[in-house]
């Protein structure tokens, strides 16, 4: 198999055969062997062809088969557009093509013939309707044929299994040509979507109503879930083709058809679904498939064709439908924690129990999709999608119309008052199995609802919650008053249970923006909250966690400053651990809502101070509790706001803070994200105890060389933290600085080549050094820093290029302060040996070549006018340092080329006073032109000559001092 003697394996379907059975091998060597052969054979004509025979011959074993297939279809992502590199030739293409829809048409194993179905959709989507323009032809023909055969056949398994492998090409084909973004491939999909839409119609109703007439025999016959795959493959294409293939899918009859069908058909599958037996499980999974599918297309269309959705025919009974489902899952729900909590279980079998479980679970993604639905009505009548494309007057009757109907018709004050209570009462209330949960895993349960709201689109708690929120804010004066009448009775009453009152303290967390008019939080926190928190009986816990998350969510919107001390105390004591109903969900609750009470608007360090021992003995006692790095890193994060806002007043606190951190560090391992959790915190600290930071270097120096050292494996993650953390204990640092931090300076320079996303935070902390430490950072480091600056030469934004030409400047500066004439000699000899200067003339001097064109010829300079300002402002720079070391380095960088100085010195002044009238900076003007007088001392020919700009020069500079001095 291997290559003798450096020679290529030929090319042949039996070295072919070889490879792919290498390939398949479970020996790693004969593996890495095999997979550089086949790459080596990719760019070799006919290589794909031999693949795809590979695949055609079903004499070969299934892996051999399934490598091929698979090979084929990495070629095809990687090689078959014609601006790939080594792209597979025009001919290859052609006789790939011919036998992409017959190679798997009958193909048995339904993997294989699925990655066909993928490798047909990536083709058509390059290819069609220019090199491919038969490809929906000719599936809808084969469509057209199988479905016919079977159907009149009856039990013919080859037209069946011609018809779903011809259905999964057509559907993998649609749905990578509704993927795509561009108006040509939109465009395309379109223009076949009535001839296919029509065909697939008439193969899903024919194919429904086969399996219709057989639902109820027993056992289910093969012939059953055959129609029922086959129409439910056909309902995902027509779904696709409805939402994707149509402009206004409300204009087209057949559409229009197909719903009113659809809309009445997914109730009656709803319900024969429940009729069927728990061992008939593959009818009843395809029998909720079709369910879910239709929900689907009413979902699409409702969220891409919202004007659409509405004007279809029988929209409004089907969300009325929808919406019964919804209270039927509530009450089914109240019913099932009902029974739980009475211990009934009706002496079923667990596969009984079992198939209950499962039907739970449909029921509840069906009453989700109920949710979206309203969700999506809503979102049509107060947040229509905006866009930028010209819309016909028939549009926007449509979309006013469609607004009007939901507004008149569905939403009216009886069902949005009926929808609020539906999901408080039913969705709000905590179910056995949420409590269950808790109890086993208190961290992770914590975590996940505190995360769940993100997922509303899958769980159905979130999405209610967020149905709820948009019903609130959107119909304010309607809800308003009802959710007041319901609070006023719960609060008043000491008896209610404990999760009908956590379900309306949810309701009124989450109404707080609309609330905070006609409730008095302030008075409810002290008359009421504050004893609930005291309440000693079972099951108040739950309690306790939602009045930590409803002050969380008040906090920011109506609690008065004088509260602010009853806050604290309230979470002092939910954090309390003796108590035995503060669980660790409640502590973490509390601890979590604390950073909400800290971060906002109206706080005030004076009145938290009292409480941030504890607080803190309490936070450091609960990360130590707990195990996981999520949960580990949300406290950490409530710690670091604390340090955030109280600024210089963490320093009692900060060795408590410091102690706990090394340990957590160890602790994680190689978990980067919870590292970088430290290193912001300690960023936190840092910054705000500034010059006392400098105690806790020891650990601060270790741990930035270790997030920046190359070989520690951790920089890729760490480095951004790592550079902060870095900055800010830097600016803290006053000098001199200590010996540590300046052995870190060989870490940082070569963080100088990771790029522009870093770089930035690169530079300043370079800056800082320099100014912190100029002796140390010129006499060890400057051969490092200036070949580093050299390589950024050219390659910076001006922003960037001019915090480095800064840094050049203060070194300078530093330089003549330190050592005089000497320590400049040195720099301006680093300067020229890195490269720095000379590139910074050669810029110069290609700008003054370019100035030079005229006419037709003229060239523009390449060089910025902000970079050319800062290149002259480090020359000005030197002049005032020394003129003398100017005019030898210039020497220098000329004699290089071969040229005198005098001939150097005119082109560099004329750029530098052609460029003076664009320095816009006041501060750098009168460098340049103090810089530019002082030139004069040298009495050389080739500035003495420029007497008349230089007047130029002074004139606009005292004229700029006099107007500024005048408008002060």
């Amino acid at each position: 198999m291997s290559a003798a003697g450096g020679n290529a394996v030929p090319l042949t379907p039996q070295f072919l055969f070889e490879a792919l059975q290498a390939a398949s091998s479970h020996s790693q060597e004969l593996v890495k062997h095999a997979s550089a052969q086949l790459k080596d054979w990719e760019t070799r004509p006919g290589y794909w062809s031999l693949l795809q025979d590979a695949f055609l011959d079903r004499s070969l074993p299934v892996e051999l088969r399934w490598l091929a297939i698979i090979t084929l279809k990495q070629g095809v992502d990687k090689y078959w557009r014609k601006t790939a590199n080594n792209a597979i030739s025009k001919d290859e293409k052609a006789y790939l093509r011919s036998r992409l829809l017959s190679s798997s048409i009958d193909e048995p194993h339904h993997q294989l013939a699925l990655q066909n179905a993928v490798i047909v959709a990536k083709v058509a989507r390059l290819e069609y309707p220019f090199d491919w323009p038969k490809v929906f032809t000719e599936l809808t023909s084969i469509i057209r044929d199988a479905s016919q055969f079977a159907s009149d056949i009856g039990d013919d398994e080859a037209a069946t299994l011609r018809l779903k492998r011809s259905l999964s090409m057509m559907l993998h084909v649609v749905k990578e040509l509704a993927t795509g973004r561009l108006v040509r491939t939109k465009a395309n999909l379109q223009s076949v979507t009535p001839e296919v839409f029509k065909a697939l119609g008439g193969v899903y109703v024919r194919h429904v109503e086969v399996w219709h007439a057989i639902l109820d025999q027993q056992p289910a016959p093969t012939k059953l879930v055959d129609s029922m795959t086959v129409s439910l493959l056909t309902l995902k294409v027509l779904r696709r083709l409805i939402v994707a293939g149509y402009e206004f899918p409300n204009r087209v009859a057949e559409v229009r058809e197909l719903w009113s069908i659809l809309s009445g058909q997914v109730w009656a599958i709803f319900e024969a679904e429940k009729q069927i037996p728990s061992s008939e499980e593959a009818v009843s999974t395809l029998l909720k498939k079709h369910v879910i599918n239709i929900g689907k297309l009413f979902l699409e269309v409702g969220s891409s064709h919202a004007a659409a959705f509405a004007l279809l025919p029988d929209t409004l009974q089907l969300l009325g439908k929808y919406w019964e489902v919804v209270v039927d899952h509530g009450n089914s729900l109240m019913q099932q924690t009902s029974q739980q909590v009475n211990g009934e279980s009706n002496g079923r079998s667990e596969a009984e129990k079992k198939a209950e479980e499962e039907r739970t679970k449909f029921r509840s993604r069906v009453a989700l999709q109920g949710m979206l639905l309203f969700r999506n009505c809503l979102r049509t009548i107060f947040n229509p999608v905006a866009t930028f494309k010209y819309r016909h007057k028939a549009e926007k009757d449509e979309t006013k119309e469609a607004t009007t109907i939901f507004k008149s018709q569905l939403f009216t004050p009886e069902t949005v008052t009926h929808c609020m209570e539906v999901l408080v009462t039913k969705y709000f209330v905590l179910r056995p199995s949420d409590l269950a949960e808790w109890e086993e895993d208190p961290e992770g349960w914590s975590e996940q609802w505190e995360n769940a709201v993100e997922s509303w689109e899958f769980l159905i708690r979130p999405c209610a919650e967020k149905l709820f929120m948009d019903l609130v804010l959107n119909f304010t004066d309607t809800l308003g008053e009802p959710l007041m009448r319901v609070f006023s009775s719960v609060s008043s009453d000491e008896k209610s249970d404990v999760l009908i009152k956590d379900a309306i303290y949810t309701a009124v967390g989450l109404s707080a923006p609309v609330l905070y008019t006609d409730l008095d939080f302030d008075q409810f926190l002290h008359n009421t909250l504050v004893k609930e928190i005291q309440i000693q009986q079972p099951g108040y816990n739950i309690l306790r966690r939602r009045i930590a998350i409803l002050i969380g969510q008040w906090v920011s919107v109506k609690i008065s400053p004088d509260s602010r001390p009853t806050v604290y105390q309230i979470t002092q004591h939910l954090l309390n651990r003796e108590d035995p109903l503060n669980d660790l969900v409640v502590r973490l609750s509390a601890a979590r809502n604390l950073k909400r009470s800290v971060d906002e608007w109206e706080f005030r360090v004076e009145t938290f101070l009292p409480y941030v021992d504890n607080l803190f003995t309490k936070l450091m006692s609960l990360i130590d509790e707990v195990e996981q790095t999520e949960v580990r890193m949300g406290l950490l994060d409530v710690i670091g706001v604390i340090v955030e806002r109280l600024e210089h007043r963490i320093a009692p606190y900060a060795e408590s803070i410091i102690t706990i951190l090394p340990p957590l560090w160890e602790q994680t391992g190689d978990e980067h994200l919870f590292k970088q959790a430290i290193l912001t915190i300690l960023t936190k600290l840092v910054s705000a105890m500034k010059d006392k930071s400098l105690q806790y270097h020891h650990m601060v120096i270790p741990l930035i060389r270790f997030s920046v050292e190359p070989g520690s494996g951790m920089q890729v993650y760490l480095l951004e933290d790592a550079l902060d953390l870095w900055e800010a204990a830097i600016r803290a640092t006053p000098a001199p600085a200590p010996q540590g931090l300046l052995d870190l300076v060989p870490y940082l320079l070569p963080c100088v080549e990771f790029g522009t996303l870093t770089l930035r935070k690169v530079l300043d902390i370079i800056e800082s050094y320099v100014i912190l430490a100029p002796r140390e950072m010129i006499e060890v480091h400057r051969a490092g820093m200036f070949d580093a600056f050299a390589s950024l030469q050219g390659t910076l934004k001006p922003e960037a290029s001019g915090i480095v030409t800064n840094i050049v400047e203060i070194v300078i500066r530093a330089a003549e302060a330190l050592g005089g004439e000497q320590a400049l000699s040195v720099v301006g000899n680093e300067l020229i040996r890195s490269g720095f200067l000379p590139t910074l003339l050669d810029g110069i001097e290609k700008s003054h070549e370019a100035h030079q064109t005229t006419g037709p010829n003229k060239r523009y300079a390449s060089l910025d006018a902000i970079v050319m300002t800062d290149y002259f402002s480090v020359l000005s720079r030197m002049v005032l340092a020394s003129t003398a070391m100017f005019v030898e380095n210039v020497r220098a960088c000329a004699e290089r080329k071969g040229r005198t100085v005098d001939s150097d010195m005119e082109w560099i002044l004329e750029e530098w006073f052609r460029h003076f009238g664009n320095i816009a900076h006041p501060k750098e003007r009168k460098l340049s032109g103090i810089a530019l007088t002082k030139l004069l001392e040298t009495n050389q020919r080739w500035v003495l000559e420029r007497l008349q700009d230089l007047m130029t020069v002074w004139t606009d500079v005292i004229t700029e001092l006099q107007e500024n001095e005048g408008a002060e």
